[in-house]
């Protein structure tokens, strides 16, 4: 083996790594502290490198933040072409529905400054790049959803189903990121409704809205 190609293997899987540890990191003090606590200092410190490694494989923090929501979203991508299905298909569109939106409960009261984070940091980023791939993956999680709730299709009366899906599914998910991430949305005025109630009344109008057909 050529001595120059055998050293530069482990100088490759070395910053591979390193690169990994970064990414981690980064998601890591995310989901802790928001975009706040995402500073270089501190990534660096959690991913044991010095602070000069970020800058010799990112060009700024922009450019680190970019790379690991998009290796966020690809994984959640990955998770849920494999376990989506299993996950949420029940015997009936009610039973998919109540575990669709105790999904989406979970999700957004287990990281809510992880999602509060990707959510302005996707309104805000100048990269437009980055914005289209991003909304993109989060687009291909959608469809994933839509494709399992299709399994009901029998069920569904509002014409044609997969629009409709879309619609109950985007409806469902910004009520809920509106109620758990902005304290002061509507959803917290006087009489306060509870994470339980809110889920049951989302689940209800999602399943009514879907059997009912379309006005002529």
């Amino acid at each position: 083996m050529n001595s120059e190609n055998s050293s530069r293997q482990p100088r490759q899987d070395r910053s591979r790594a390193t690169a990994e540890r970064l990414l981690n990191a980064t998601i890591s003090i995310l989901d802790e502290s928001g975009l706040e606590g995402a500073t270089i200092p501190r990534i660096a410190a959690v991913a044991e490198v010095a602070p000069a490694s970020v800058y010799r494989r990112f060009a700024d923090k922009d450019a680190l933040l970019r790379a690991a929501f998009l290796h966020t979203l690809r994984q959640s991508n990955q998770a849920n072409h494999q376990q989506l299905e299993a996950l949420l298909l029940g015997d009936s569109l009610a039973a998919t529905t109540g575990k669709l939106i105790g999904l989406l409960f979970d999700q957004y009261r287990q990281h809510p400054h992880l999602l509060r984070a990707l959510s302005r940091f996707i309104d805000t980023d100048s990269d437009q790049e980055f914005t289209r791939e991003a909304r993109a993956m989060i687009r291909a999680n959608v469809d994933l959803v839509v494709k399992v709730l299709l399994k009901h299709q029998d069920e569904i009366s509002h014409t044609p189903p997969e629009p409709a899906l879309r619609f109950a599914v985007l409806n469902a998910t910004c009520s809920i990121e509106t109620f758990a991430l902005d304290p002061h949305s509507l959803w917290h005025v006087e009489p306060s409704i509870s994470d339980r109630e809110l889920a049951d009344r989302l689940a209800h109008g999602f399943v009514t809205y879907l059997r009912t057909p379309p006005a002529s």
